[in-house]
């Protein structure tokens, strides 16, 4: 569906490996062992956006994604056979555009979640983060990634989520921390 383009990857986001989730078929939160691609929400709900309340049905049904496809509220059993399986990820539809795949491995190697987890759990002392520097210079290639994709490749700000995950900006908070301006500087502080 993706790769064929009837799912458009503006329509799409990635959760980064390493990024907590919600395992619904155990029901707790766990570092995602590999990256997800998920069809983004509506208007800051988790509704998907091809829901079309009007018919209260699946503006793309026939070319709905795999999980869509096995899901049954009342048997979850063929849910959960693929649960951890056969997910696409962006390497597969990817590795071939000149150029984009080397971008988007370098930044999750710059930027993966094990980085900044190692970087907090060796600096947090006292409520004091001691390696705030090198997590702000992680945060700040990420942000810099985005604006450069955007002025030198002219990609649309849409596609972002799904190239390079969520902003870490907005993911920080899973480590119990939040970006702050100070002043004009930013600086990482406890939640």
């Amino acid at each position: 569906m993706v790769d064929s383009g009837r799912i458009p990857a503006h329509a799409l986001f990635t959760i980064r490996r390493g990024e907590l989730v919600r395992d619904n078929v155990k029901g707790v939160l766990v570092p995602l062992r590999e990256e997800m691609i998920k069809v983004k929400g509506t208007s800051g709900r988790w509704t998907c956006m091809f829901y079309e309340e009007a018919s209260r049905g699946c503006g793309i049904y026939e070319d709905r994604p795999l999980e869509c496809r096995v899901l049954n509220c009342r048997d979850t059993r063929e849910i959960v056979a693929v649960y951890d399986r056969f997910r696409l990820t962006r390497r597969s539809l990817l590795e071939n555009v000149d150029g984009l795949w080397e971008l988007i491995a370098d930044h999750e190697k710059r930027c993966s979640y094990e980085k900044i987890k190692m970087l907090v759990d060796q600096g947090l002392e006292n409520e004091t983060l001691i390696r705030e520097s090198e997590i702000l210079e992680i945060m700040r290639y990420d942000a810099h990634v985005r604006q450069l994709t955007k002025e030198k490749g002219g990609m649309k700000e849409d596609l972002f989520e799904f190239l390079f995950g969520r902003p870490l900006s907005d993911t920080i908070k899973m480590f119990d921390l939040q970006l702050m301006n100070k002043d004009g500087a930013y600086l990482l502080t406890p939640r």
